[in-house]
């Protein structure tokens, strides 16, 4: 029986990037899970955060130190930095662990995976013994790129190969585990391991698998085909265990939170109101404006939500057509008046607006600021990436500046892979000091 597990959480090379309630979920879920099957876990997380410029609402800056460039992007003019621990801190917690029988290294996107490769081989080097899986988004959304970059790892897994993952620890150390629960079973499935860190300043809750939405520019209806849910009860539950430990931030990255919010929403945001403790929610995953009514505004307010952030895309009807006709701006500024008159303040509510998308001119996405500012609220721009899967991917990779297809380095969204003459890289520095000075101050302060 396996009797010790690692988890690692990579540091990650890239030209920026910051701690937007960002959580190895995935990997304290099956650290979880391999908990239940009487194993000792363990946590390297190497994303390290400069906890005095930690923000109120939990958001803060990684360590960070720059680096030289990897060969494919010595051409690009922009300091490239590892953020999280170096190789050597790596090695060094490595050799102060006990030697686990199995290693579980994860990845997120898949332009990070520079990250993941060294965090294999220093375990590699560490333990050579020891059995390393890697799983995450990008083996799940590159799988041929990634077999080819980490064949020092003994399992390589997609988010949907759980049944392969539990065989692969079963056949290795000829045990059977007593506990293989479906991932998606999110009523009975243990709680993430957050234990594991010395304080938990948020914790994220899974509410849902799925979208009923497929927009162009998003993996989720690949990633996970169905909708799953988690019953409003079990929520509860978590949160109340939470609580206990003394957290009183959560963060919900839900894609399809809303859908049929008379069913689920409502009646969840209901028992968090009628709990007898207050909490701050946040909600870096934008929510679709159409579906928020004005009950359900004064549900989120009363729930603890502090803000709400809305994905609009762009205020151009045949840009919002064109990728995934979500919302309209009836819709949407229906949702915004919801908002207010529900509690929300007019700093309190962002919307979402694309920019960098295949064939986009520049003056779409400031006439989309424009209007957000229009109504009151504030803009926040989102740079688009290039998501294999994903049907602007299939449609447009050919047409990238760079060989997206080819190596995932190169769908980083800093990168602006669809840069042209009608939405320059000099176009899009222009948009977000437009933005950024455009809002309120006491938003500004809080990005």
């Amino acid at each position: 029986m396996v009797s010790r597990a690692l988890l690692i959480n990579p540091s990650i090379y890239d030209f920026a990037a910051y701690s937007f309630w960002s959580s190895p979920l995935g990997l304290l879920y099956i650290g979880g899970i391999l908990r239940a099957n009487d194993m000792e876990v363990n946590l390297i997380d190497c994303m390290q955060i400069v906890e005095r410029k930690r923000k109120v609402d939990g958001r803060a800056p990684f360590v960070k130190e720059k680096v030289e460039s990897p060969p494919a992007l010595k051409h690009i003019r922009k300091r490239f930095k590892r953020y999280g621990i170096s190789r050597d801190a790596l090695i060094r917690k490595l050799g102060e662990s006990k030697e686990p029988d199995i290693i579980l290294i994860t990845s997120i996107m898949t332009y990070w995976y520079l990250g993941v490769k060294e965090a294999l081989e220093a375990a590699r080097h560490v333990f050579p013994s020891s059995k390393i899986i890697i799983g995450g988004i990008y083996p799940s959304l590159c799988s041929a790129h990634a077999d080819r970059t980490l064949r020092e790892a003994d399992l390589i897994i997609k988010n949907s190969e759980i049944e392969k993952f539990y065989g692969f620890v079963e056949n290795a150390f000829d045990k059977k585990l007593t506990y293989k629960p479906s991932l998606y079973d999110l009523d009975h499935i243990p709680y993430p391991c957050y234990d594991l860190y010395k304080t938990i300043p948020f914790v994220p809750l899974l509410t849902s698998f799925g979208c009923m939405y497929r927009c162009a520019y998003c993996a989720t209806p690949y990633m996970h085909p169905g909708i799953v849910r988690r019953s409003p009860g079990s929520v509860i539950e978590e949160v109340r265990h939470w609580h206990e430990l003394g957290v009183s931030r959560y963060v919900l990255y839900d894609d399809n939170f809303l859908y049929k919010n008379e069913v689920y929403a409502k009646p969840l945001l209901k028992k968090i109101c009628s709990l007898p403790f207050q909490i701050d929610i946040y909600n870096p995953n934008a929510m679709n404006g159409a579906l928020i009514d004005d009950e359900l505004a004064h549900l989120l307010r009363g729930a603890g939500f502090r803000e709400i952030r809305i994905g609009l895309e762009s205020a151009d009807p045949v840009v919002q057509k064109s990728t995934g006709s979500k919302i309209s701006l009836k819709h949407f500024e229906k949702s915004v008046t919801a908002l207010i008159d529900g509690g929300f303040k007019n700093n309190e509510i962002v919307a979402y607006i694309l920019a960098g998308l295949p064939n986009q001119r520049w003056e779409e996405v400031k006439q989309s600021i424009d209007y957000v500012l229009g109504i009151g609220i504030q803009p926040y721009i989102a740079e688009y990436t290039p998501i294999p899967h994903t049907r602007l991917f299939d449609e447009y990779g050919q047409c990238a500046r760079f060989p997206i297809w080819e190596d995932p380095i190169y769908q980083n969204n800093a990168l602006f892979p669809f840069a042209w003459e009608g939405f320059s890289e000099k176009d899009l520095e222009y948009l977000k000091l437009y933005a950024r000075d455009k809002r309120f101050p006491e938003h500004t302060n809080k990005e």
